[in-house]
């Protein structure tokens, strides 16, 4: 089974991106090198851990830029976060959709997202989606 997971404010700690924000991308980039600063949620992380023993995948689908992509693998992965792939969908306006338009394409089963907004619009086009594990 394919489960989802929204990062900030789920995986992390710290909500860094809100989706109804209209960030220029340059805010993206000066602000890059706080999101190594943040810290884990850990014991999200050990939930994550044991789903992917249990023979799951796990994909991460953030509203962060793909500016910062490559630097949020390298947090993923330097707090041992179990994942199989991790997709940027950007903020601002459309950020639900391009959400929603991840989770169909890649075909996961279960969505987990601290937005109680996203989780209602995911619930109302067919997505199994929560707010607490």
């Amino acid at each position: 089974m394919i489960i989802g997971f929204d990062l900030d404010g789920f995986i992390s700690k710290k909500r860094l991106f809100n989706p109804s924000l209209h960030l220029p991308q340059c805010m993206c980039i000066l602000l890059a090198p706080i999101f190594l600063l943040v810290k884990p949620n850990l014991s999200v992380i050990s939930i994550l851990k044991s789903i992917k023993l249990m023979g799951h995948e796990i994909i991460i689908i953030s509203a962060r830029s793909n500016y910062v992509f490559n630097l949020t693998k390298k947090w993923l992965e330097r707090n041992n976060v179990p994942f199989k792939k991790l997709i940027c969908v950007g903020i601002g306006k459309g950020t639900k959709e391009r959400k929603l338009e991840a989770i169909q394409r890649e075909k996961v089963v279960f969505f987990f997202d601290d937005n109680e907004r996203v989780v209602a619009y995911l619930r109302k086009n067919s997505v199994r989606a929560s707010t607490h594990l």
